[in-house]
């Protein structure tokens, strides 16, 4: 049940389609922005309203019920029917899930997203509390994190796991100004960015006005100043694109090299981008530039003795592998059954060797040639070495 209380006067700013003279039962078809039924943020566009302060709606004709919500009181109680969000993806989906906390302020009396799912006492009807739909404009949309398709954990560290609907809009409603939420996400698992070898080109679609979450640094790369990506922000475009990683050498920006620019123009670069934003980047799997590393390495002598023989290298030189190969990548998440549910934000990225800035697309798999320059031989070890050496003084003795 959807509760509007409206001022004398004013109207429920929705828009409802369908009755008995038209195709289809009583369904909200549009929610004017601004108005109370948006603020609300408990209804969305394709819900069905099964009845209007307990008169039923499935036998009236269209005319009959738009004349009904125009004359309705300033107390507005709506039955409100709608499709259960998708269940939680699984490991074999192609995509992994994330959890963040973020911190919301109350505007009037909601966060500004939509809300649906939770536990029912039909398990077949129980399902995760999805996000689906985030009001622009609203406390949740100005943060910048959530997304349509998040799950939402626990509020204020209250759990929501067993919670139904209507509990946790309880919880909400009993919340402060200010909340903690904990919100499960989906990264994209990009194997084709893991496996390349070569420059990437990769294509972020964003929604208006927002931002991709990474912050540059510079690096010295065999002698030579590169833009890296220094930092991905949990939760941002970039992290659930699953393309691109701390350590990766931004190339261009929009078909504009960095190689000339510094951070700070590089900076400026990506902020002044377009919903479709187009970044060349070599992964640093490729560039074998470590990241910062967080990991504490315990150094101590070790009990026992030994005899290091100081003309033997025992550090590993590196691989040089030159590929070339050409594939290309989609991977996007797209609601199947909820038309509210933003999709705007996806990742497609193309791989390839011999990248032009004037192109941006590829055909398809291509065959290419490929050189690998031999291996090294791997060095010996110390202890290999020792029993050499051991061996050959027993053979200088039985001489």
């Amino acid at each position: 049940m959807v509760e509007l209380v409206k001022k004398e006067g004013s109207t429920l700013g929705l828009t409802i389609s369908g009755g008995t003279d038209k195709d289809g039962k009583p369904r909200v078809s549009n929610l004017r922005p601004g108005g109370l039924a948006a603020r609300s943020d408990q209804l969305n566009v394709g819900d069905y309203i099964k009845s209007v302060n307990g008169i039923n709606l499935t036998k009236l004709r269209h005319e009959e019920i738009i004349s009904l919500l125009k004359n309705v009181g300033e107390r507005v109680l709506l039955e409100v029917e709608y499709e259960l969000p998708p269940t939680a993806p699984d490991s074999t989906s192609g995509v992994i899930s994330k959890t963040i906390d973020i911190c919301l302020h109350k505007e009037g009396s909601s966060f500004g997203f939509v809300m649906r799912g939770g536990a029912h006492e039909d398990w077949h009807k129980s399902r995760p509390l999805v996000i689906t739909y985030v009001r622009p404009g609203g406390p949740a949309d100005r943060e910048g994190t959530l997304r349509p398709g998040d799950r939402l954990l626990s509020v204020d560290g209250v759990p929501l796991h067993s919670a139904s609907h209507n509990d946790a809009l309880s919880v909400l409603a009993q919340c402060g100004q200010e909340a903690l939420f904990q919100i499960e996400y989906d990264v994209t698992i990009m194997d084709t960015v893991a496996n390349a070898s070569g420059p990437l080109l990769v294509e972020i679609a964003k929604s208006p006005g927002a931002t991709l979450g990474i912050t540059l640094t510079s690096a010295n790369h065999r002698n030579k100043q590169v833009i890296v990506i220094d930092r991905v922000k949990s939760g941002s475009v970039v992290d659930r694109c699953g393309a691109l990683h701390p350590g990766d050498h931004l190339l261009s920006i929009d078909g504009t090299s960095t190689e000339h620019c510094t951070v700070l123009e590089a900076t400026q670069l990506l902020a002044s981008t377009t919903e479709l934003v187009k970044l060349e980047i070599l992964p640093s799997h490729q560039t074998r530039l470590a990241g910062k590393q967080h990991d504490t390495v315990k150094v101590q002598k070790s009990d026992y003795p030994h005899n290091w023989d100081p003309c033997i290298n025992y550090c590993h030189p590196q691989n040089s592998t030159l590929c070339n190969t050409s594939s290309t990548l989609n991977k996007s998440w797209t609601p199947s059954n909820n038309n509210t549910i933003n999709s705007l934000d996806y990742c497609k990225s193309l791989v390839c060797a011999s990248f032009s800035t004037s192109s941006t697309t590829t055909s398809g798999p291509s065959s290419q040639s490929s050189n690998t320059l031999p291996r090294p031989a791997v060095p010996m070890s110390p202890r290999n070495s020792l029993l050499k050496r051991r061996q050959r003084k027993k053979e200088h003795k039985s001489c």
